[in-house]
């Protein structure tokens, strides 16, 4: 066998342990805090060796970097690339909203959420690298679909950036933090469905070009 087909054949199994490890890490933050979170508890509940662990991510800071990054690509690979966003805003608005809420409201990211806020000021770089991994690129990906729907004459705004973060306000809003405190609705795929279909629309009515609601 040559080592070309070995290397294909090999890489999908270090892909699914490597996500295997993230969540095992996450559960371990979530429950331990990030202080008291160690790879030893990581590797006990993910079943992998210590040498696996720094091989992929380098330490505790790195394991939590690569937490954030992976959740972040969940919300991301919804968006679509900018240049091929198509020209109906409204449905690819709903879209992004939808899966955005899947996955900010999903039990393991708000662990995550409820851990930053417990623990973001004893360790500050915890809060920086979560930002900068996850909520500013979503931010910025957003912001830079509405730029492209912006120069095709699709939407009127100034602020692209701007705009980006009001979407992602209005969608979450007060769903997301009454799931922060454990309050989560018995029908939460209705819930989310109503606070996309009357975020997107409110944000709709203030970018479109014609300024007329629907």
């Amino acid at each position: 066998m040559s080592a070309t087909a070995t290397v294909r054949r090999t890489r999908p199994r270090g892909e699914v342990r490597r996500s295997q490890i993230l969540d095992a890490a996450a559960q371990v933050f979530t429950e331990n805090g990030y202080g008291g979170a160690t790879i030893d508890l990581v590797v006990e509940r993910a079943g992998a060796s210590k040498g696996t662990v720094y091989s992929f991510f380098g330490g505790k800071d790195g394991l939590f970097a690569a937490i954030v990054e992976e959740r972040c690509e969940r919300i991301l690979s919804a968006f679509g690339d900018p240049e091929v966003v198509g020209s109906d805003v409204l449905c690819a608005l709903a879209h992004i909203a939808r899966r955005y809420m899947e996955v900010v409201l999903a039990p393991d990211a708000v662990g995550l959420y409820r851990l930053i806020i417990a623990e973001g000021v004893r360790f500050p770089e915890l809060t920086r690298t979560f930002y900068r991994l996850g909520p500013d690129r979503a931010n910025a990906h957003l912001a830079g679909i509405l730029s492209v729907w912006r120069e095709r004459g699709l939407v009127r705004l100034d602020d692209p950036q701007l705009a980006a973060v009001q979407f992602f306000d209005a969608v979450s809003g007060d769903l997301h933090r009454r799931a922060m405190a454990g309050i989560i609705p018995k029908n939460i795929r209705a819930a989310i469905q109503r606070r996309v279909d009357n975020a997107v629309q409110v944000f709709w009515n203030g970018i479109r070009v014609d300024g007329r609601p629907a």
